[in-house]
């Protein structure tokens, strides 16, 4: 996807110092210039909308939310494509075997496009049940004309002990389809353990979701799953799991107790996600917590480093750290954010770029704002204000343009209805 070059120049050469200090971005320099780099409004600000979710093909950027309707008293889905010659997203698109979906900020709705074109709408519908009071079913529709017409809504699994999916990703896989990682109620693996059982399929142009396999078990029941597709076509994995006092724990250097350690696990698949590896730890953080912490975990790979980003209150120790993987194992990992939650990641141009909200007060009022990490590494870094000032925002999402153009959105929540905000930051 090619940026359009004659926009950024006139726009921006380079807005991102690196220093340690915060700064507001919203205005950079440029020769003896200062231009302003806008948040715009995407959604309808007398409509709730929540749960944005960006996806990349590297041939479309689509952004989709969820809005609710007063007076249909009902979610629905809806989704944007990014036009690379105006730089706006595009009119939404109503995804209308979507009506009734679960609006979640962590177990988001998404949708994603194939390399032939074939959009996939991803979301979950609560269903309680005697086994499960938070129970739900994941759904998807598929369309072949950019939405303008969806195929009646298919369950994710048609197995019926399965009785509950939750906390999904997705993304474009080297073969041009989708796949998708879950959670789910099944326990083919470690059965008799608490938590759930992750699962992996992709689609088959537009036969739906297909093949699908456990690649762990016991995993955290209530935090996001992370899939992403590294430029070697390698499949990473990361989630959060649930340690148990049993063998496999005996043989490290996990404190046990009677509550549960729920840390940030990972698995590689290096044929397209006909097989994985054995799961191994991000970090041994020993979060002994039984609760649902509702925070996944990033990855992004930097040349040969395969960055990590989670968030942790381990030793009563809160905060967002990140490590790397070397040579099969990562490294221990540091603290990035002291007070930061809900992070995400993506690598650009040598470097990697972070987005988180943090809370502050001002003359006895709170805020919440979005911060974005320029690192080059955990001693040379930036960090840079992306929200206006004074007002509340959270999950923010980012993906790169090109090598050339970050993308961000996050939920505004300074007014009745949260709607969804974006900007584009040219990268010098």
């Amino acid at each position: 996807m090619k940026y359009n070059r004659i926009k950024i120049m006139s726009v921006v050469l380079s807005i991102l110092m690196l220093s340690c200090k915060e700064k507001k971005l919203t205005t950079v320099d440029k020769g003896n210039d200062k231009i302003t780099v806008d948040n715009h409004r995407l959604t309808d600000s007398k409509v709730n909308s929540e749960g944005v979710f960006l996806f990349n093909s590297d041939s479309e950027i689509l952004i989709n939310w969820t809005e609710w309707y007063k007076e249909r008293e009902r979610n629905i889905l809806k989704f944007a494509f990014f036009d690379n010659e105006t730089q706006q997203f595009s009119e939404p698109i109503t995804v209308s075997p979507s009506k009734g979906l679960q609006m979640h900020a962590e177990s988001m709705a998404k949708v994603g496009i194939t390399a032939k074109g074939i959009i996939y709408a991803v979301f979950r519908v609560k269903a309680k049940s005697n086994r499960s009071m938070f129970g739900g079913t994941m759904y998807y529709t598929i369309s072949s004309d950019k939405g303008k017409t969806w195929s009646d809504k298919v369950k994710l699994t048609a197995d019926p002990n399965s009785t509950s999916q939750s906390f999904f990703d997705i993304a474009m896989l080297p073969d041009g389809e989708i796949g998708i990682t879950w959670l789910d109620s099944r326990m083919p693996i470690h059965k008799g353990r608490n938590g759930k059982t992750l699962y992996f399929a992709k689609t088959n142009m537009n036969k739906g979701f297909q093949n699908e396999i456990p690649i762990a078990g016991s995993t955290c029941e209530c935090c996001r799953t992370e899939i992403y597709i590294d430029q070697h076509k390698r499949i990473h994995v990361a989630y959060r799991n649930i340690i148990e006092k049993d063998e496999e724990v005996l043989n490290t250097n996990f404190v046990v107790s009677d509550v549960e350690i729920r840390d940030m696990y990972y698995v590689l698949s290096e044929d397209n996600g006909k097989t994985f590896s054995s799961p191994i730890p991000i970090s041994k953080d020993n979060w002994h917590i039984n609760g649902c912490p509702h925070t996944g975990p990033s990855l992004a790979l930097n040349g040969a480093d395969l960055g990590a980003l989670w968030f942790t209150a381990a030793d009563n120790n809160a905060g967002i750290f990140f490590t790397s993987k070397t040579k099969g194992q990562f490294n221990e990992r540091e603290l990035l954010s002291a007070d930061g939650r809900h992070p995400q990641m993506i690598s650009l141009n040598g470097k990697f770029f972070v987005v988180y909200e943090t809370y502050y007060e001002l003359e006895d009022k709170g805020y919440t704002k979005i911060i974005m990490e320029e690192i080059e590494s955990l001693k040379n870094k930036s960090k840079n204000e992306i929200s206006d000032p004074e007002t509340n925002n959270n999950h923010a999402v980012i993906t790169s343009i090109d090598e050339s153009a970050i993308l961000l959105a996050w939920i505004n929540t300074n007014t009745r209805n949260p709607k969804v905000i974006y900007k584009i930051i040219p990268i010098g």
